[in-house]
Order: C-alpha cells, then structure tokens, then sequence
C-alpha cells in the first residue's frame, strides 16, 4: 500500500508541474592567439554569451565595466554572461587590448526577439522549439530551424546529465527540421534535450509521464 501511495504522489507532481521551456541559446567565443573568435556576435535578450580561453594569458572585460571574467589567467577558463537588454556591448582583452575596439576586443551585439524569419519567409535565427506535446507519453516530437549549413548534433540526456541517446549526427543545410524521440523504454521523469551547431548550443527541458 505504502508504494502504490508513494508513486501516485509522484505522478500528480509531474502533471502539475509547470511546463516551462528552460529555453536558453548560448552562444560560444573563444580567447586564443591575441583574438578572439568570433569576435562580433549578435544574440537576443536573455541569451547566454560564454568565453573559452583556450590559449593565451586573457580574459574579458566590457569597455563600460558591466561584466568580467575577472583577472587575466592562462588556465582553460570559462565565463559566461546573460544579456537582459538590447545595445551594443563591446568588450575587450585587458592583456592583449583596449577599450573602444582596439586590439584584442570584439563586441556583443544584443537584439529584442523579432522572430525567426524575415517578411520573405527565409528563416534567420537559430531556433530550437518545445517539444510537443509536454509532457508526453510515449513519444514527443522535437523540431528546430537553422539559417546556416553545418554539422546539427541532437542528443537527450536525463535529469542528472546521462546521455540518452543521440536523435541526429550530421551535416545539414539550412532548414526547418523534426525528429520524434520516443520514450517507451525510459522511467517518468524530467529529461533535456539539447542542440549543438557551430559555436551555438540550446537545450530545453521536456516531460515522460506515464
């Protein structure tokens, strides 16, 4: 008795749970060889911008002060920063560097979400879209659009970061694309599903209720 109590607590918790999207596009800038690269982007609002150093005794700071990634160091570091407002946001390498675009410095272009196509209907923005339907039982369908070709990398991976499976592994063109995952062998629970292509990763939460 005590388990059959147990699991139909479980089961209430995940359908009122808020399905929220955790959306997030991060996108990656590497500090190597007295640049950076790329080293002028253009994100949305709430996109996340995150710099690699992968060589070189760097680090980032904004030509206003705004955001660091603190001292200059020659460890594999990373730092991340969150845009939450429109407007240029130069940066620059304190080392190798200066403020107003000089030497080692890019800048981060920010940009209010207008959508993924243009009035021609060509897509221009990548986008990785919720699932549907969420939550899902025992199959969802995952579907994203991007405006370039290149290797798209689909993998899920459960609550705690296990790889589940990988949905697609290969060179694309630009596109409007869908896949459907299905969930028949894997417990109730939350899972992430996660897209990589370029420099560009998104990830979003998805739903297994049975």
């Amino acid at each position: 008795m005590k388990r059959r109590i147990y699991f139909t607590v479980i089961s209430l918790a995940f359908v009122f749970m808020p399905v929220t999207s955790f959306s997030q596009t991060v996108y990656v800038i590497e500090a190597s060889n007295f640049e950076f690269t790329p080293k002028n982007i253009t994100v949305e609002i709430g996109d996340t911008v995150r710099w690699k150093n992968v060589g070189g005794n760097h680090n980032v700071v904004a030509d206003d002060g705004s955001f660091t990634s603190g001292s200059p160091s020659t460890s594999m570091w990373v730092y991340d920063h969150v845009f939450t407002s429109a407007g240029e946001n130069p940066y620059y390498c304190v080392n190798h560097g200066s403020a107003g675009g000089n030497g080692m410095a890019g800048n981060v272009t920010v940009e209010a979400s207008t959508g993924v196509a243009d009035p021609n209907g060509l897509i221009n923005k990548f986008k990785l879209e919720q699932n549907y339907p969420n939550p899902f039982n025992p199959s969802t369908k995952i579907s994203w659009q991007s405006p370039t070709n290149g290797r798209q990398i689909l993998k899920v991976f459960d609550i705690v970061g296990n790889e589940i499976t990988t949905l697609i592994d290969e060179v694309k063109p630009a596109g409007e694309y869908q896949v459907e995952f299905d969930g028949s062998g894997l417990a109730s629970g939350i899972y992430y599903y996660q897209l990589k292509t370029g420099n560009l990763v998104e990830t979003k939460k998805m739903i297994l209720l049975k």
